[in-house]
């Protein structure tokens, strides 16, 4: 084993420089908005497909609320019709850019994608075939019961438990 120095106790612990300034990290608020007005990337080359596929759903919710901005003002002027839609678009693109390359959120897409890659995929004709089994038994299973449903009711009839009268509605009419 190695040589315990004398000059060092291992009674107490030295604390860090962190934690005697008595300054804290930054929260993760204050880290975003910091990230807003950056323009370099974070890992670009990295979960590429789930920041493509996660900015176009968040870009869709963009465009939606433009449109319904466009469409909501019918008699104002064409310049504030117009503008005020750009204007939220090209903000909101922005800001989901920016989410996109903010890196507590990049890492989460970039760990999806890692796991979507690791998922065996089934193939087309193993989908088909379980597909088919699952769409019969859910069909035999429903014909069945359809057919006990029948046949208890005929029974329970004939012997005078259930008796249902011809109104076309449910219930007894004892």
């Amino acid at each position: 084993m190695g040589k315990v120095r004398d000059d060092l106790s291992a009674s107490k612990p030295s604390k860090s420089a962190k934690a005697r300034t008595g300054s804290r990290p930054p929260g993760i608020l204050s880290r975003f908005l910091a990230n807003l007005g950056r323009t370099d990337l974070y890992k670009p080359m990295q979960g590429w497909n789930a920041r493509l596929y996660t900015g176009l759903g968040l870009g869709l919710i963009a465009a939606a609320g433009a449109w319904q901005m466009y469409d909501g003002w019918k008699d104002e002027d064409v310049y504030l019709r117009v503008g005020v839609p750009l204007v939220f678009a090209a903000a909101f693109g922005w800001l989901i850019v920016r989410i996109l390359q903010f890196p507590p959120f990049a890492d989460f897409l970039i760990a999806t994608e890692a796991e979507m890659n690791k998922v065996s995929w089934t193939t087309k004709d193993d989908l088909i075939r379980a597909t088919t089994v699952v769409l019969s038994t859910v069909v035999i299973m429903a014909t069945f019961l359809f057919v006990v449903d029948r046949l208890w009711t005929f029974i329970l009839q004939k012997i005078g438990v259930l008796m249902f009268g011809g109104g076309g509605s449910f219930g007894s009419t004892a």
